[in-house]
């Protein structure tokens, strides 16, 4: 027992590394080795924990990513209450709370998915999983919505769904090209009118 709880604290101080190095450096500038030694253990360590770095590369996004857009953008959209005004704030709510880093580095989902999308191996299936869940549950708000007369019946749920992440993960990507938030202000405001309009 005592290994097993050793091992399990072992592989995840190499993912939390891992994903702090990835979301710095990339995922494909991240060597195992500055990994290893960010986390203070050696590449032994690794290897006994990990077949290679796309194999660590699925962790992170199942224990680190997924996390994150789960608490962020996911949980809070099965909220009690009114579907629009959870839909908004989930949304706006979190552009406020971004820091001055988070801005600049962008969206550690949207860099790996810039970086590996479209390879076809787990770590691009993980990526994919994690966003079709977000994208369901918007898309559940939107059908909400409909139910409780705050969203137009009118209003397609997977294309406003789809609408929605892909402009947001948009914005995290171009805000690392700016030095103020005068387009991230603007993104705010826009996203605001096309909720209010649902």
């Amino acid at each position: 027992m005592e290994q097993e709880l050793k091992t399990e604290a072992t592989r995840n101080l190499i993912t939390e590394t891992a994903f702090r190095q990835f979301y710095k450096n990339g995922f494909k500038a991240t060597s195992i080795n500055e990994i290893m030694k960010a986390a203070g253990l050696s590449k032994g360590a690794f290897y006994h924990n990990f077949k290679n770095k796309d194999d660590l590369g699925v962790l992170v996004v199942k224990a680190e990513l997924n996390t994150r857009i789960y608490d962020a953008m996911i949980s809070p959209l099965y909220a009690e209450g009114t579907a629009k005004p959870i839909l908004k704030n989930t949304f706006l709510n979190k552009l406020k709370a971004f820091t001055s880093d988070e801005k600049l580095m962008g969206c550690p989902v949207n860099n790996l998915i810039n970086e590996i999308g479209g390879s076809p191996n787990l770590l691009n299936e993980s990526l994919k999983g994690l966003i079709d869940t977000w994208l369901k549950a918007v898309i559940q708000i939107i059908e909400r919505g409909h139910k409780d007369g705050s969203i137009k019946p009118e209003t397609n749920p997977q294309q406003a769904a789809i609408y929605l992440v892909s402009s947001f993960e948009g914005m995290r990507g171009i805000r690392k090209l700016y030095q103020d938030d005068t387009t991230w202000s603007a993104y705010s405001a826009a996203l605001e009118n096309y909720i209010n309009q649902l």
